[in-house]
């Protein structure tokens, strides 16, 4: 079990900063970097420079071998994450922001592989393209992947669509339809007709992500949230991508507006583990 708890707080980790083969594009490329500029003017306000991640195992003792620790910068315009665990060599993850706080390039690299992220933006801080590449090798062979997304707006500021453009060949079309409210509410892939659905609360917080495609009558959910009084995630599901469809679900503890505890039940509601966070 000593396995469980690290590999998904170090999967998680890096979901943080780099662009995948997934759907929900929206969820990870804008909302997700929208919380992590949140995130950052906390850190800056209460002028934390230092944090520190704890990970425990089911029983309350302390993960082998692990290790998570952020150092900010003194104009908190870098971080850089160095972890490591008795599951994988150590890694350097950095990201670099622009004078007004947002996300201007992430890379990270280990001892097989280095990943890289460049963010763009319109002068209304909207976000227009991610362009990342990833390169691995061993002793047989070299291989480098590259990605960009392409996000395009109407006059309103509206979400219209995303190009999703992999090695510089095979293009994707990414459709986004918007609620009264002018959240998104649909994302569809074009090119394999799965669509992603986004539900929002009174005050317009993201509460679900569920999936369906073309050959499915019902939805499939694959994020679920709920909020404190303060507007802070108290509880997400996350639903793993695949077949099988197991679920996680994360419960968060808050003290000062910071993170301070995270729990992290199986789908038969028993503790995998547990993470602390020291700030300094």
């Amino acid at each position: 079990m000593k396995s469980v708890i690290q590999s998904i707080v170090l999967a998680f980790v890096g979901t943080l900063f780099f662009t995948n083969s997934f759907a929900q594009y929206y969820y990870k490329d804008i909302l997700s970097n929208k919380d992590l500029l949140v995130e950052m003017a906390k850190y800056k306000e209460q002028k934390i420079r230092t944090i520190s991640v704890k990970s425990f195992e089911e029983d309350g003792t302390a993960s082998e071998g692990f290790f998570l620790e952020k150092k900010i910068s003194k104009n908190f315009r870098t971080v850089e994450t160095l972890s490591r665990s008795y599951m994988s060599s150590p890694s350097m993850l950095t990201a670099n922001f622009n004078s007004q706080g947002l996300l201007e390039r992430t890379s990270d690299s280990s001892d097989i592989a280095v990943r890289s992220s460049n963010y763009s933006y319109s002068d209304k801080g909207q976000l227009l393209a991610i362009y990342s590449s990833a390169r691995s090798s061993d002793d047989d062979f070299l291989n480098e992947i590259t990605e960009a997304h392409l996000y395009e707006y109407d006059a309103n500021g509206l979400l219209l669509k995303m190009y999703r453009i992999k090695n510089n060949a095979d293009t994707t079309l990414i459709l986004f339809s918007a609620d009264e409210k002018g959240n998104v509410s649909i994302e569809k892939d074009t090119k394999s007709g799965s669509k992603y659905f986004y539900y929002y609360d009174t005050k317009n917080r993201l509460t679900d992500v569920a999936h369906a495609n073309d050959f499915q009558q019902n939805l499939y959910p694959d994020y679920m949230f709920e909020y404190n009084a303060a507007g802070q995630i108290t509880q997400m599901v996350n639903t793993e991508e695949g077949a099988n469809k197991y679920y996680f679900t994360w419960k968060y503890s808050y003290a000062d507006g910071l993170r301070i505890k995270e729990k992290c039940y199986s789908k038969e509601k028993r503790l995998l583990g547990s993470v602390d966070y020291e700030y300094k």
